[in-house]
């Protein structure tokens, strides 16, 4: 079943409940109104009953007549009766009443029943050392008649109020969650093939634009990884290809015909220049997989950050034994209270990245690596003098396989550094890169302070 017809059930249900019982009210209260209103009316006819037949010989003629006259206007089958009830006889009614009603009737001063239609009153009156009951009885015709006008008309409301609740339920139910369904409806046609369509938000303030704006923020989110997916296997497949088709052609060309031992050696370096781009290429995209399905399962250690970067540093010169490095570390003081929380293996690889690439793109010039204390966090700065990045490329580069446009042409895959965005970010770390072109580069890398 539909929401909207569940709402409309729902609502239909409980307005047409509430509706019937109010009208069930109203009819109860308008009954007790009349039977209270006519109660009073019995007990002033039990007392001009009692002042006729046992007062009349102590008031003047004018009196007796008003009396009198209060008397005839009777009420619709009315009947009075005056049972004397200090005679040692059993009283003897006029008219029939219930047992259960006679019993009250002798035994309280004052008692209102009813029976039937019927409705009564009596009082016990004593005069002149006599005790006498008066009872009066009538029906209340006009109530009869109006609760019955009441109750019919009542029902005859109730019939056609609750198809029409249904009804309009229905309508209105259907009618606001109609956004929803032209929302669902437009959902449906985004595919991968579209995820540029988003859904229209015609009020951001309420839940079906919150729900659109959210909606419309996953679509961006996906958008971005399938741009983001598409330009990695671009990038991955040219990364691999061009090295393969490399060793290719120089392996075609040392077997087109026979050549010296020099010319094999060359073309077999060639070959292991190649394989090793491809390696790296392949342990890198390797490392970053491996870097996101850890992303919240990694082992941390304290690691003192002066010692970890001269450890890094020592590493790096096995690699690379041109290199200019030169760390300044004289803004922190030996203490233990400078550690970072980490996992040593993979900030070393992202501290690693950085050097080589700064080392690569200066052509091993001067590097400087300071170490300082930056409120609660240490902040490692590596400044390099090479070519420089383009202020419009500078936050591209921390994407897997961006390379810059004046980088091409220097070896590299374009995953280092995005590797080491990755691995800082993991760290609760920043990345900031400030750099200019053909001057140099600063990337700053910011840990949070063991706590």
């Amino acid at each position: 079943m539909k929401i909207s017809s569940r709402l409309a059930i729902t609502y239909s249900t409980i307005t047409s409940i509430s509706f019937s019982l109010f009208a069930i009210f109203i009819l109860l209260l308008s009954s007790i109104h009349d039977k209270t209103a006519f109660e009073s009316r019995l007990k002033e006819r039990v007392v001009i009953t009692e002042k006729v037949f046992l007062e009349k010989e102590s008031f003047t003629s004018m009196e007796f007549e008003k009396i009198t006259n209060d008397f005839l206007h009777t009420l619709d089958n009315e009947t009075e009766e005056v049972i004397n009830l200090s005679t040692n006889e059993a009283p003897q009614f006029q008219y029939s009443y219930p047992d259960n009603i006679k019993a009250k009737l002798l035994s309280n001063e004052s008692f209102t029943f009813s029976y039937d239609s019927i409705q009564g009153a009596s009082s016990v009156f004593n005069i002149n050392n006599n005790r006498y009951l008066v009872i009066v009885t009538a029906v209340d015709s006009t109530a009869i008649q109006n609760q019955a006008f009441l109750k019919n008309r009542i029902i005859l409301m109730i019939l056609l109020a609750i198809p029409m609740i249904f009804i309009i339920s229905f309508y209105i139910s259907k009618r606001s969650l109609l956004p929803i369904s032209k929302k669902v409806d437009k959902a449906n046609l985004i595919s991968a093939s579209n995820l540029h369509m988003r859904l229209i938000v015609e009020n951001p303030n309420d839940e079906l634009g919150k729900m659109a704006i959210a909606f419309n923020n996953v679509l961006d989110r996906l958008e971005s990884s399938f741009d983001a997916q598409k330009s990695f296997i671009s990038n991955a497949s040219h990364e691999i290809k061009n090295p393969l088709t490399a060793i290719m052609g120089e392996a075609e060309v040392a077997i087109s015909k026979e050549r010296t031992s020099t010319e094999y050696q060359e073309t077999l370096q060639k070959i292991l220049n190649e394989t090793e781009s491809i390696d790296s290429t392949i342990s890198n995209l390797l490392q970053l997989s491996k870097v996101h399905s850890e992303d919240n399962d990694i082992k941390l250690e304290a690691i003192v950050i002066s010692e970890f970067i001269t450890e890094v540093k020592q590493a790096f010169d096995f690699i690379n034994p041109q290199n200019k490095i030169k760390i300044v570390d004289e803004s922190i003081p030996e203490s233990s209270s400078f550690e970072i929380n980490g996992n040593k293996q993979l900030l070393k690889t992202a501290i690693l990245n950085v050097f080589d690439n700064a080392c690569k793109f200066s052509e091993n010039q001067l590097v400087v690596v300071t170490i300082e204390n930056d409120d609660n966090f240490v902040k490692l700065t590596i400044k390099d003098q090479g070519i420089g990045i383009e202020k419009n490329e500078i936050e591209k580069i921390k994407r897997p396989f961006f390379r810059a446009k004046n980088a091409l042409k220097i070896k590299g895959s374009g995953i280092g550094f995005a590797l080491t965005s990755k691995i800082i970010h993991m760290h609760d770390g920043l990345v900031h890169i400030n750099s200019v072109l053909s001057e140099g580069t600063e990337i700053e890398i910011s840990l949070p302070f063991l706590k």
